[in-house]
């Protein structure tokens, strides 16, 4: 039976050609001497090796045959219309890179036969531009969104010598030439489309600041050392082992459904079987501690962990795993992404017990404190409030919480000012501060470090804050409710209790996605999960995407992660258009990690190219809605499927009108929870987008009094209202970053300060 490996193409199959292709492949793994295929040699192929099949009437594959381990495999290249896959076929070669190791399909353009080697990717049938019939808006209120205007001087070719990418890196000579003569930077990412995946992957990190030096080290790429006693067929069996090459290439075995699935999801899900050479050396690598990995939206954090999730689960096979997260949703889409790798993966389904345990951080601690004897429960009550009691069983939302510390404040004579006596600074203040410390009295407050907390506090104005905080306590107390942050130090000082009694801590290895999110008791309960050991915790962080948490020191709560900390730069999600667009909405401000180290303002570069974000405003509600509809009445008749569009509000009251108002226009939606249904796009808050994606995006209702909220930010103190609003444009760049490829932004009246408009 033959063996079939599959190259990674750079674009989606189209949607009318997968079942061919998946027919195809599956026929030829059956017989490759099947006649209906029609696996045919080449006249005058510049590679012997080179057939070509028929796909159909009118494409056909072009496929390299070669004998690995006395089976004939055949390596699939891709698929075209009949005379170009004919011409592609008889001038692509595949080989081992003289430099590197790393295999490769090239293509010599007919000028350079007896030259260089040109680099030809799989034919991507051309776009067709439909003229914009949507949106009935004036001249003056169409934008399409243009970057700030710059000389650009040509990075690669500035910085490199042709020399240094050829010999060193083992770049094609022809793309090197190809992307040095680029006099724009749309002309560089249109070279690199056509190159093949790692050359393209080196020449951005190149042009987005790398040394060939980080290159190197990225894509794993060392010095090959030509063995002439190796045979062509040894040469390719240990290329195929390089990390690089692995990027593209994949085999595809006997199971149908693997193969079904790496055709049909080859965009979003090509993670599964193509790991960038840098995310399988996180996802595989073991350390001696603790390790962060650091990237932007759509840089493949989650990718390295449920990789490396599975890497520990079968390297140890009594190892407890726990993945988890912030949210409930996106732990559900880890569980899925988890199946999806690998669907016998060993699970768990509780703490303490061998196998992965999938959850969001709160569902944990919820574990920890309803398997909690009376007992525990009391001891933990007094260690965390100072008084003898069970844990309360009702929690309260954020709303609650919020009217909680607003009576508190009513009730309690103080001296503070309006910047203090609100419910975001004093939750703030008790959820970093005192909780983190585990005070309950007031002698322990009023002598405690701040470190961190942006607004200073004398000893006055801490004993007022200290009176506040004690009523909001005894409300609580009185009402039995307990919140989330609360619960989880009574969940650290449970465990904290079984650890002094000497048993054993219930996790091997904690996984954190979204870890800037995370509050200060996650971090305490997090951290007392596991014992510091090798590879206790392995924490993905995007400090752009911080909407929720307050940013920590980790080194506060134990966890110690000096010289283990790395960076993700390259994007495969969002276009670069999109990302320049949603880093602009983060200009300027100081944007620091957990550790309070400066992050890179221009850090960040993308793998994919695609159409400018557009801006449109509209002078009423009403004909934002007129604009939404049309562009989805127009994405409708371009062939977008619907049900891969998003419509992202700030907030719930905007999700019912935006459906009701598209229903009266003729357009059905839905919202995230909602049924998914044909054609049907999805209408979210940007806080429940996060983590997803979408074809396209429609950041709706961009106008200056839904965002940033007013009540959010009023009264505050300068620290805690730079803050909240370093959260909202935070907010805006996780909701542009969801978009793959079209990405709108609408509002009506004015628009949001966060835009930068003048």
């Amino acid at each position: 039976m033959p063996l079939v490996i599959w190259a990674k193409q750079k674009d989606k199959i189209d949607g009318s050609m997968k079942g061919k292709v998946y027919s195809f492949i599956e026929k030829l793994q059956k017989d490759d001497k099947n006649p209906g295929l029609h696996i045919e040699p080449m006249h005058t192929p510049m590679d012997s090796r080179v057939r070509t099949g028929r796909i159909d009437l009118n494409y056909r594959a072009v496929l390299f045959k070669e004998t690995l381990d006395q089976l004939a495999t055949y390596f699939y290249y891709g698929a075209w219309p009949h005379d170009e896959a004919i011409d592609i076929a008889r001038s692509s070669q595949l080989q081992v890179n003289n430099v590197n190791g790393v295999l490769e399909v090239i293509r010599k353009s007919p000028a350079a036969k007896t030259s260089e080697p040109e680099v030809v990717p799989p034919y991507v049938p051309p776009v067709v531009e439909l003229p914009f019939t949507g949106p009935i808006v004036g001249e003056d209120d169409k934008a399409t969104y243009e970057p700030a205007p710059a000389t650009w001087e040509n990075p690669v070719k500035t910085r490199f010598s042709r020399e240094a990418l050829t010999d060193e890196l083992g770049l094609d000579v022809e793309l090197v030439d190809r992307a040095t003569a680029a006099a724009t930077e749309d002309a560089l990412f249109d070279v690199l489309a056509d190159a093949p995946e790692w050359q393209a992957n080196a020449l951005l990190e190149l042009a987005a600041g790398s040394s060939i030096g980080e290159v190197q080290e990225k894509l794993a790429l060392g010095r090959y050392v030509n063995d002439p006693e190796e045979t062509e067929e040894e040469k390719i069996k240990k290329a195929l082992k390089h990390p690089a090459s692995r990027m593209q290439f994949t085999f595809i075995g006997e199971n149908n459904e693997e193969l079904k699935q790496v055709i049909e999801g080859s965009d979003f899900d090509a993670w599964r079987t193509f790991l960038h050479p840098e995310q399988r050396m996180y996802a595989e690598r073991r350390h001696s501690g603790s390790f962060r990995l650091s990237g932007g939206a759509g840089t493949g954090k989650t990718v390295v962990l449920l990789h490396r999730a599975r890497m520990l689960a079968k390297a140890g096979r009594q190892a407890r795993i726990v993945l988890t997260t912030f949210t409930t949703t996106l732990a559900q889409s880890l569980d899925a992404g988890l199946t999806k790798l690998d669907p016998d993966i060993a699970r768990s389904n509780a703490l303490g017990v061998p196998g992965v345990l999938v959850g969001g951080v709160d569902g944990l601690v919820s574990k920890v404190i309803h398997g909690a004897s009376d007992t525990e429960q009391r001891e933990a009550m007094k260690d965390v409030f100072g008084i003898e009691g069970a844990i309360p069983g009702k929690v309260l939302d954020a709303i609650d919480a919020r009217h909680q510390w607003e009576a508190a404040i009513r009730d309690t004579p103080h001296q503070l000012g309006n910047e203090l006596a609100n419910s975001i600074f004093l939750q703030q203040e008790y959820e970093t501060v005192v909780l983190p410390n585990f005070i309950s009295v007031k002698d322990d407050y009023v002598t405690v470090p701040r470190a961190g907390r942006g607004t200073p506090l004398n000893r006055s104005k801490r004993l007022d804050v200290w009176k506040i905080i004690e009523h909001y306590r005894y409300l609580n107390r009185i009402e039995m409710t307990c919140s989330f942050v609360e619960l989880a130090h009574l969940a650290t000082a449970v465990l904290r209790q079984r650890s002094a009694h000497g048993q054993e801590r219930v996790a091997d290895h904690v996984l954190v996605d979204e870890s800037q999110d995370l509050h200060a008791g996650h971090w305490v309960f997090l951290r007392e999960l596991s014992d510091p050991r090798p590879d206790d915790l392995f924490i993905a962080e995007d400090s752009h995407q911080r909407i929720y948490g307050q940013k920590v020191p980790l080194s506060r709560f134990g966890i110690s992660i000096v010289g283990r900390s790395r960076r993700l730069t390259l994007n495969y999600r969002t276009t670069q258009q999109n990302l320049a667009y949603a880093l602009g909405l983060l200009k300027g401000a100081n944007i620091t990690d957990m550790e309070d180290d400066a992050v890179p303002e221009n850090s960040y570069t993308s793998a994919r190219v695609g159409p400018k974000p557009e801006e449109r405003s509209a002078p009423t509600a009403a004909g934002e809605l007129d604009t939404l509809a049309e562009y989805l009445t127009h994405w409708r008749k371009e062939g977008v499927a619907l049900e891969n569009v998003g419509v992202l509000v700030r907030a719930n009251y905007q999700i019912g009108k935006v459906i009701e108002g598209l229903r009266e226009r003729g357009i059905e939606s839905r919202t995230a929870s909602g049924k998914g249904e044909s054609g049907v796009p999805s209408v979210m808050t940007m806080h429940r987008s996060k983590g997803m994606e979408f074809i396209r995006v429609v950041l709706f209702g961009i106008s200056d009094y839904s965002l940033p909220p007013q009540h959010q930010i009023s009264n505050l103190a300068v620290a805690e209202r730079t803050d909240a609003l370093m959260r909202e444009r935070s907010l805006l760049y996780v909701a542009a970053t969801r978009a793959r490829d079209g990405l709108v932004v609408t509002w009506n009246g004015k628009p949001s300060e966060l835009l930068g408009k003048k």
